[in-house]
């Protein structure tokens, strides 16, 4: 099972992903919720919210949204960011969101962004999702294409390759979700209609190296337990040969760098 599987990285990472990641994802959230084509009166349903990137656009379109993590740390940002904010159609829940807390047919849509793909047991999230929504419902999942599609991720990959050079190059994996046909044949086993698959390509602009590496530490799960695990001595030698390569790398700043993904989309 994948480090990223379990609760511990993401409860560690949550602060820097709240302050870096969310604005980083917030247009692939903009553009899930635009592909489903939510109404007013529509109950929707976040899998894996996170801190909230996607739940809190769509609350401002329709009527109720129920989001459900499992990181602990993740649901009390998200919660004050609500209280704060004082919105009252969004209510969380921390748990598997493997065994939904929800009741059948409650939903008209339901997101898991950048979640799923994580889950040990697709199979049965995918069945609980669809057991919650409505008939006619709409799932949209969302997954990292492969990274040598994307620069953006090839450049972060690299880095992690320059402080570790025993760390194997990066393969796509054909049975897993950066395939688009495992993702279009995963919703139609589970017993979703009319499954299709959307490239969508969002650029990231790199204006300084130094504030990059740094934001990518703050708000990337893998690399906080990295840094975790290291002394202070041991992490400004990692920073050091990551900053190297990502200058050898990088001709000039500005840059902007792709990020590729792919969304599943799908109905009961």
């Amino acid at each position: 099972m994948s480090l990223l599987s379990t609760v511990d990285p993401w409860d560690a990472v949550a602060s820097g992903y709240a302050e870096i990641t969310m604005k980083l994802f917030q247009t692939y959230a903009d553009q899930a919720i635009d592909l489903v084509g939510l109404q007013k009166n529509d109950h929707v349903l976040d899998i894996a919210c996170g801190p909230g990137t996607l739940a809190l656009s769509a609350a401002k379109q329709v009527q109720q949204v129920k989001a459900i993590d499992f990181s602990a740390a993740m649901i009390e940002i998200f919660q004050n960011t609500i209280e704060q904010h004082k919105i009252n159609n969004i209510d969380l829940y921390c748990g598997d969101a493997q065994d939904l807390p929800y009741d059948d047919d409650s939903f008209n849509a339901a997101f898991s962004m950048f979640g799923l793909m994580f889950f040990p047991d697709r199979a049965k999230a995918y069945l609980e999702i669809k057991r919650c929504l409505k008939p006619g419902g709409k799932i949209l999942i969302s997954s990292w294409a492969p990274i040598s599609d994307s620069p953006a991720m090839k450049l972060i990959f690299g880095a992690l390759r320059a402080i570790n050079p025993q760390m194997p190059d990066a393969k796509t994996d054909i049975a897993s979700l950066e395939n688009p046909d495992v993702v279009v044949a995963e919703l139609t086993q589970a017993g979703f209609k009319h499954a299709e698959v959307h490239r969508i390509t969002v650029p990231y602009e790199i204006t300084n190296i130094q504030n990059y590496w740094e934001e990518m530490v703050k708000g990337n799960a893998f690399l906080v337990m990295m840094k975790n695990n290291c002394s202070e001595q041991e992490w400004q030698e990692k920073t050091n040969i990551a900053l190297q390569h990502l200058h050898d790398t990088i001709a000039a700043v500005p840059v902007s760098l792709s990020a590729d993904a792919w969304f599943g989309l799908a109905s009961k």
